[in-house]
């Protein structure tokens, strides 16, 4: 009975021995290479059991292949005008085909300083293209750091997967500084671009207020026009009622009418001490006479 206890153990043992020795477990996120004498036989991707000769045969590398964030190292470069300036740079990758990456550079601290240089020799490349106020600037439609950084992403993406077997998700500028030179230069220039911005205002805020103004002046001329055209109105209005009155009563009392027309007449040729020799029987006059025998009567 013990031995058939040992037999089953030490079978089990073996068992355990030569699945460790034929299979290996591929964790989730993870690729790997199998080779066999050395030769490369197969790329794995699934996570799961996969069945491998036992060494000195066959060897599994495998590779963490999840995202991966790196910073580049503070490099410093020239604009289309002549600035320096200093850049960092962070790179999302990921190892896409295994087999070029053990061939290339096998560890991911190598790959990363692969990736550093190909990053710092575009942003040469694509920086001397671009000018500093496309880097700095108040005014939002010179900057351009966006175009810069899909450029530089451009020129590395295909060379990191063609050489190192890496796939680049995403790049982008994390942190810009400049020279001590340069920083008096980038003061001048962004209260150069306020300046133009305050002009431009003012030079605004000059024609809206011309514009209200001869608006409110055009106002005021059509009021007074139409007041003008109303007070004609009213003058008119009123120059005919009295016309009209005056007719009405002339034609009513039309001797009275003749009477005090007289009278208005005599007051203005008439004046203190005025001596006339005239006919009193004929008009104006004949009204003084007219009024004499009414106050005998």
């Amino acid at each position: 009975m013990k031995f058939v206890l040992r037999l089953l153990l030490g079978l089990m043992i073996l068992a355990l021995l030569c699945f460790n020795a034929f299979i290996i477990a591929l964790p989730e996120g993870y690729c790997a290479v199998i080779t066999k004498f050395g030769k490369p036989q197969k790329n794995l991707y699934k996570a799961g059991p996969h069945f491998i000769w036992p060494w000195p045969v066959g060897k599994a590398y495998i590779f963490d292949a999840r995202n991966r964030v790196y910073n580049t190292r503070f490099t410093q470069t020239l604009t289309k005008d002549k600035r320096a300036v200093i850049l960092r740079t962070y790179i999302v990758w990921k190892i896409q085909d295994p087999l070029i990456f053990l061939q290339s550079v096998a560890t991911a601290e190598n790959a990363e300083r692969k990736l550093d240089s190909l990053v710092s020799s575009s942003k040469n490349n694509v920086l001397g293209n671009y000018q500093l106020a496309n880097l700095v600037s108040t005014d939002a439609d010179k900057l351009k750091l966006k175009e810069i950084e899909e450029k530089i992403y451009a020129s590395i993406s295909q060379s990191a997967t063609k050489n190192f077997g890496i796939e680049i998700s995403e790049l982008g500028i994390k942190r810009l500084a400049y020279p001590e030179n340069n920083v008096e230069a980038i003061f001048t220039q962004m209260r150069a671009e306020r300046n133009q911005f305050a002009s431009k205002y003012r030079a605004e805020g000059r024609m809206k207020a011309s514009i209200i103004v001869s608006e409110t002046e055009l106002e005021v001329a059509r009021l007074k026009a139409q007041a003008r055209r109303k007070s004609a109105e009213i003058k008119g209005k009123a120059d005919r009622e009295a016309t009209e009155i005056m007719a009405q009563a002339h034609k009513e009392a039309d001797e009275f009418y003749r009477f005090s027309k007289s009278l208005e007449a005599i007051e203005k040729i008439s004046g203190q001490n005025s001596l006339f020799i005239l006919r009193s029987d004929q008009p104006p006059f004949s009204t003084l006479l007219q009024q004499k025998e009414g106050d005998k009567e």
